[in-house]
């Protein structure tokens, strides 16, 4: 007869066990996370859509038209900035809703057992949806790009399904490390969004890798290359972007920032679950 183990913050693999039998939970979460973010809308996943299409022509005017900077060789600078703004908010998104993941979900975790870590994972599943209609978009600008500029992007746009992991996973990482200290220290629930907005514009979001670098002191350059959103950001743009450089250092930045804040960020969470009850 098949023994169960329900075990919190269980040891060794049962905890693994027991994220692979409750993975139809993320799926639900996921679902829910869609259908209550729309729910009474009359435009619904539209919005999706809307948002960042407007964010995009606001940058766009300010950057491109207002403050006249240059973009990435010969691409529009519409598609330079769609190309910059969906991995940035794949990294936003996951960072703002993995940090918050006891706050927003303890009526949930409060009444039954289940792997806590499966509530952010089941809303970053949420953000993957909403990513491909971002997609749907950039194909459609680059489309009309091409038939009104002749822009041409890149080949390595195969490339683009492991380009999008990692700002998932970067933001995602940084989220469960915060996660514990976010219900200890609610400040830290209002800080976040505002830190996220402003490094929306100290990451080359809105504008090149290259003209960051250009802007920046010669001497500080090379710790501005080490900011890990920047590197996932260029890296992303190198899919679409024929003329865009890649940039080795910030790039390794973001892969050695990945690598040691998610077992970090997984560890951090788990031990929150223990006691996350007492705080909330």
């Amino acid at each position: 007869m098949a023994k169960t183990v329900i075990e919190a913050n269980g040891k060794n693999l049962q905890y693994w066990r027991d994220i692979w039998r409750y993975r139809g939970l993320a799926a639900i979460l996921a679902r829910r996370d869609i259908t209550v973010r729309y729910r009474q809308t009359f435009i619904g996943l539209g919005w999706s859509v809307i948002s960042p299409i407007i964010n995009m022509l606001l940058m766009s005017f300010v950057f491109g038209y207002v403050a006249d900077l240059s973009t990435d060789g010969q691409a529009p600078y519409t598609v330079m900035v769609y190309a910059g703004l969906i991995p940035w908010t794949l990294f936003s998104r996951n960072l703002q809703i993995a940090s918050a993941s006891f706050l927003t979900s303890a009526g949930l975790m409060k009444k039954i057992y289940f792997p806590r870590i499966i509530v952010p994972l089941g809303t970053s599943l949420a953000i993957f949806i909403d990513t491909l209609i971002s997609f749907g978009v950039l194909l459609i600008i680059m489309l009309i790009s091409f038939f009104n500029m002749g822009f041409v992007p890149s080949p390595r746009m195969l490339l683009l399904p492991l380009f999008v992991i990692i700002p998932s996973l970067l933001g995602f990482s940084t989220g469960l490390f915060l996660s514990p200290y976010n219900i200890k220290f609610r400040d830290l629930n209002q800080a976040i969004p505002f830190l996220i907005n402003i490094g929306q514009y100290v990451t080359p979001v809105a504008y090149s890798f290259a003209v960051a670098c250009a802007s920046v002191p010669e001497r500080f350059r090379f710790i501005y290359s080490l900011n890990p959103a920047a590197g996932a950001i260029n890296a992303f743009r190198w899919c679409i972007i024929p003329t865009n450089e890649f940039h080795m250092p910030s790039f390794i930045s973001s892969l050695v920032f990945t690598a040691v804040f998610l077992p970090l960020g997984i560890r951090n969470f788990r031990k929150g679950e223990r006691n996350f009850v007492d705080l909330v």
